[in-house]
């Protein structure tokens, strides 16, 4: 992806560096971290939820993360709704604010009520010999009060933006009868949300651009990243007759997942879908679970799809899911809206490429280059279908783009990722102190 031009008042994007950098067409290297003769930091996460008490995105970036720096032996506080205390890793532990409860709307996602009931924790936040706060951008509500303790006690506080959706918000707009009016709202609150913090990054181009127009400034990019060796392991355990496609991660309608039914069903009507259904047993398999789970049952059942998808549900664990993924010859993700893309990142590490829809408001561009470690297709049925139908009788190509896959998810391991963190917190830290 290239970086879209700022307007003059606003700092330009920023340029190739050491380490990750804003060319789209290169994986993440290792950066050369500041002098260790300094002491280990002190961090705290601060989010609501913890894994894998919830297994959203961030949460897990926050768990990996604190256990890369804990092995470096930095020290790291892992704060929001929990059950209880605990140590999930050497230097790692987790201090609640409160208990986790079931606090997601029919529809999957926070209501204004639970954003202002994070904010109004943040005084509980344990924040006594800590050196650097991180914290994402949503739920927004818990910036101000947040950025204010930090201040106070002279902590840098540290935003990764996971998304920013600007007039987006027209589309997510809240349930019931007052939603189509507040959406207005939340955007307003997202665009306030973007002077908090002593420095923001982004765990894409695509958000970092957005995020810079507005800020002001130059804003990192920080991405997500994955187990790469665990997942590798994993994937060698794959079965030997998974059906070719797969989809994993959240059931939500923002994921399109209904296209890729419709796409499914075409494909099973040529003669390449009809010979992989007897050989693998399904053309599909559905990973996952969310709001739309029983919608999208729904329409397996009323098109008849049930013998070409196999709808599996949430598995335990991540690694039954790795697993499963990597039994696939093609990973495809519809969505129309991807902060990031971990799903396409985790199959690509698993050796399978990715399919993906293109989308205004979706970064999986950035991770997969078309033709490369992967292809896009518009979001439509009948060309989603034919570029399947297509890649399903090319071996050749897509093995190619296996071996691509996997050289370019190395790039985004979850130490490389902990090397550019530490290095942006040591430099926020010295700055403070200076």
């Amino acid at each position: 992806m290239t970086s879209t031009p700022l307007p003059s008042s606003v700092s330009a994007a920023p340029q190739p560096q050491a380490g990750f950098t804003r060319d789209a067409s290169a994986s993440p290297q290792p950066v050369t971290l500041p002098s260790m003769t300094e002491r280990p930091l002190r961090w705290l996460f601060f989010y609501d939820c913890i894994y894998p008490e919830s297994l959203g995105g961030v949460e897990h970036r926050n768990y990996e993360l604190a256990r890369e720096l804990g092995r470096l032996g930095h020290e790291v506080v892992l704060s929001g709704w929990a059950e209880a205390p605990g140590e999930p890793h050497p230097n790692v532990r987790v201090e609640p604010v409160a208990k986790a409860s079931r606090r997601y709307v029919a529809r999957g996602r926070r209501s204004g009520l639970e954003a202002l009931l994070l904010a109004s924790q943040v005084r509980r936040i344990p924040l006594d010999g800590i050196d650097i706060v991180e914290t994402a951008n949503i739920p927004y509500m818990h910036l101000p009060m947040l950025a204010r303790r930090c201040r106070r006690r002279r902590i840098p506080l540290l935003v990764t933006w996971h998304e920013h959706w600007g007039a987006y918000w027209k589309q997510h707009r809240p349930p019931g009868r007052f939603g189509p009016g507040l959406w207005r709202f939340f955007a307003l609150c997202e665009r306030l949300s973007l002077r908090f913090g002593t420095q923001a990054v982004a765990v894409s181009n695509l958000t970092a651009d957005r995020v810079a127009r507005v800020r002001g400034e130059t804003v990192e990019v920080v991405p997500n990243g994955i187990p790469y060796e665990r997942i590798r392991t994993l994937a060698a355990e794959a079965p030997a007759a998974a059906p070719p496609l797969v989809y994993a991660g959240r059931l939500i309608p923002e994921k399109r997942i209904d296209l890729l039914l419709d796409a499914t069903a075409r494909l099973a009507a040529t003669e390449t879908g009809r010979r992989l259904v007897t050989e693998r047993g399904a053309l599909l398999r559905i990973i996952g679970g969310g709001p739309a789970e029983d919608a999208l049952r729904a329409h397996i059942e009323r098109d008849n799809l049930a013998d070409i998808v196999d709808f599996t549900g949430r598995l335990p664990e991540n690694e039954d899911v790795w697993r499963a993924v990597a039994g696939a010859d093609l990973a495809v993700q519809p969505s129309a809206r991807e902060g990031f893309g971990l799903f396409p990142l985790e199959a690509m590490a698993a050796g399978v490429p990715v399919v993906h829809c293109r989308s205004p408001n979706s970064a999986v561009s950035e991770l997969v280059r078309d033709g490369r470690e992967g292809w896009s297709s518009a979001a439509d049925a009948g060309e989603l279908s034919r570029l399947l139908e297509r890649l399903l009788g090319a071996p050749a190509e897509v093995a190619g783009a296996s071996r691509a896959a996997l050289e370019r998810a190395a790039g985004y391991d979850w130490r490389q990722v902990a090397d550019r963190v530490i290095e942006t917190g040591t430099e926020l830290v010295r700055r403070e102190r200076a």
